[in-house]
């Protein structure tokens, strides 16, 4: 294997990126602020750096270069040029692209990257293509377009711009020979069409910079800029940064070494495992108050989600940068804010001001690992203190669970579901009729798989940390997690259709070869026989790109609608588990699939098509979101990796 692993896991990557912020630069590591390409047609990057979490991509600046300069072949006014990308790669905080301008003698070497201190570096390598005794003589121009209307001052010394906006400031620096700030697009064309920038406003949206550019054929000329969210000084130094890429391998490179490494059977293998660990990395966050942690996804999710808490204390565990602790600050800070009556959130995002309260309002929650995680924590690091300072907690939210999922309802001692999002299965189609409904009517609740294994999970872990912490010898916990396993073979299994299936508010059961009923077999919990007949239908779900959430033939498969049918990294780590615990002969086949997932794109996907590798769409037609870090990408993926040689991440 490669030990130069921040080479081996670069990508090339195209203009077909199905999200751009598919691939982004930091401006630090454990900071909010990246970058990510500008739309194709135009040389640039577009800067995020909120705190809220939103599906939209809504950068906070547009950086663009080469889009006009000035003159065009008359000699008498502007030209806007025209350009391909002729190679782009993507490594670990640095991008690379070849840019060959169609319209005019000109190409350029692009990189882009993250100044290890902090801040963005660019650097525009041109190079003349003119011919014979024609050099090239031109004012290229860059353009920075604000969200909103800033006030913008320009330190014409250090050649740095301070652009003030209302939650966020930007500070560019670069070697501009003149500048102009303006109010609208058609001021700063106008100026570019004539060749000279006189906007001198000190507020607007926009602000244009001029560089001469005079080169004879074959010459070269390297322009740098330096971009900071933070500080003058920072952009002032990362424009003055040099040997970044040597930097950027030597600190990615001691941190690649630091991590375990698997028996990997193929380069192709390492690359995937590593890649997952970079997208973790890039999803760093230093929290007010929890210190370093990694946020869901970077791009989108800003904050932690209940069912994230497996893959976290996959991912953490292994990671001597993030460490054991994570898990246990997860811990505290959910149960912190606990209700009275026992909720606790499904996820708290970074800009709450009462962490969880956006999905507290609606009394969801998310299928609860909490027990089982904490006994992985517990065996990891010997720390009892926590297991009992846990407990209490955890009991009290299992009697609010009991009470609004059951009690209220069958009193099936199974658990039901308000809506899909309960699960995390947003809309795999038996769950159809409790979170949207038809032909205008909606059911009140439904009882899945999903549930009903963890729910004996659930208990069974309780169990085991009452013996652990004294409390009691746990039998009477584990009485009542007996009691669920057998009431879900009896009221939920489809022994017609040999799988697991959904219990309606009308009584009827509904089947569906899908990822619901894999929880079961992923935990360990069905019986030998009832595994034998399932084998048949568990195949149906195994795909090129690892595992679907509803299986090809099934009422509602939807191969490229989010839990209809495409994979996810999710149900391929439950598919892992599901073989090592019942068929061990198709954990290569598993793992051949998810490594095809893993690589088929830039970054790592919530979800793609299970045949065709496309990435998939949300219910209302939104693409899938790209650097997931934990519940639904890399973490998962990882577990994976580890049960397939031999780590069983489900067990506790």
């Amino acid at each position: 294997m490669s030990k130069n692993i921040w080479r081996l896991v670069g990508e090339a990557f195209d203009e077909k990126l199905p999200r751009r912020a598919a691939v982004l630069v930091k401006e630090d590591d454990w900071g909010l602020a990246f970058a990510y390409p500008c739309e194709f047609g135009k040389i640039g990057w577009l800067i995020d750096s909120r705190l809220e979490t939103t599906y939209d991509e809504r950068p906070i600046a547009a950086l663009t270069f080469g889009e006009r300069s000035y003159p065009d072949l008359t000699g008498k006014r502007g030209c806007k040029n025209t350009f391909y990308f002729e190679t782009m790669e993507s490594m670990p905080s640095l991008v690379r692209r070849n840019i060959v301008f169609t319209n005019m003698g000109l190409a350029a070497k692009e990189t882009f990257a993250q100044n290890p201190p902090g801040g963005f570096y660019w650097e525009l390598e041109l190079e003349c293509k003119m011919h014979g005794p024609h050099p090239f003589e031109q004012k290229m121009y860059l353009l920075l377009s604000l969200a909103g209307k800033a006030s913008l001052v320009v330190d014409d010394r250090r050649k740095i711009l301070h652009a003030k906006m209302k939650e966020n400031e930007l500070f560019l620096c670069c070697p501009f020979d003149n500048y102009g700030i303006y109010n609208s697009t058609d001021a700063y064309t106008r100026d570019m069409e004539k060749g000279d920038l006189d906007g001198k406003i000190q507020k607007g949206r926009y602000a244009a910079f001029e560089f001469n550019i005079r080169l004879k054929p074959g010459e070269r000329k390297i322009l740098r800029f330096g971009v900071s969210t933070k500080s003058d000084d920072s952009a002032y130094r990362a424009a003055g940064a040099r040997n970044i890429q040597m930097r950027l391998e030597k600190i990615w490179n001691k941190w690649f070494s630091s991590l375990p490494e698997l028996k990997f059977d193929s380069e192709r293998e390492a690359k995937a495992y590593y890649k997952c660990w970079r997208v973790i990395r890039s999803n760093y966050y230093k929290h007010p108050k929890l210190g370093k942690t990694v946020l869901e996804a970077l791009p989108v999710y800003r904050g932690y989600w209940q069912w994230a808490f497996p893959a976290i204390e996959w991912h953490s565990s292994m990671n001597p940068e993030i460490g054991h602790d994570f898990v246990k600050k997860l811990f505290d800070f959910f149960f912190l804010y606990q209700r009275s009556d026992g909720y606790v959130t499904h996820a708290i995002y970074i800009n709450e001001k009462i962490p969880g309260d956006s999905w507290s309002k609606k009394n969801l929650i998310q299928t609860p690992h909490f027990p089982w995680v904490a006994l992985r924590y517990y065996h990891a690091t010997k720390d009892i203190e926590s297991l009992r300072k846990w407990y209490p907690a955890l009991a009290h939210y299992y009697d609010y669970i009991n009470s609004t999922r059951d009690d209220n309802f069958l009193k099936l001692h199974l658990w039901a579901i308000l809506a899909s999002f309960d699960t995390g299965l947003d809309t795999t189609a038996p769950f159809e009729m409790v979170t949207y409904g038809k032909n205008g009517i909606k059911e009140e609740f439904c009882y899945p798989a999903i549930f009903a294994a963890e729910r004996c999970r659930f208990e069974e872990s309780m169990g085991k940390i009452a013996e652990i912490i004294k409390i009691n010898d746990g039998r009477d916990w584990f009485r009542e997690s007996g009691i669920t396993k057998n009431q879900m073979d009896k009221i939920l299994w489809d022994n017609q259709k040999k799988w697991y299936g959904v219990l309606r508010a009308d009584g009827k059961i509904e089947t569906c070869i899908g990822v619901d009923g894999l929880f079961p077999l992923a935990y360990g919990i069905v019986s030998g026989s009832k595994a034998r007949e399932v084998k048949k239908n568990f195949k149906k779900l195994i795909c090129k790109y690892g595992a679907h959430t509803v299986a090809p033939g099934e009422a509602g498969y939807e191969p490229d609608t989010y839990w209809r049918g495409p994979v996810w990294a999710k149900p391929c780590s439950l598919a892992m588990a599901s073989a090592f615990h019942y068929y061990p002969d198709l954990m290569e086949t598993i793992k051949t699939g998810l490594l095809e997932f893993l690589l088929r794109h830039p970054s790592v996907w919530e979800c793609m098509n299970g045949e065709t590798g496309d990435i998939a769409r949300g219910d209302r037609g939104v693409f899938a979101t790209p650097m997931i870090s934990s519940n639904v990408g890399a973490g998962e993926a990882i577990g994976a990796l580890r049960i397939a040689h031999g780590d069983n991440v489900f067990s506790f």
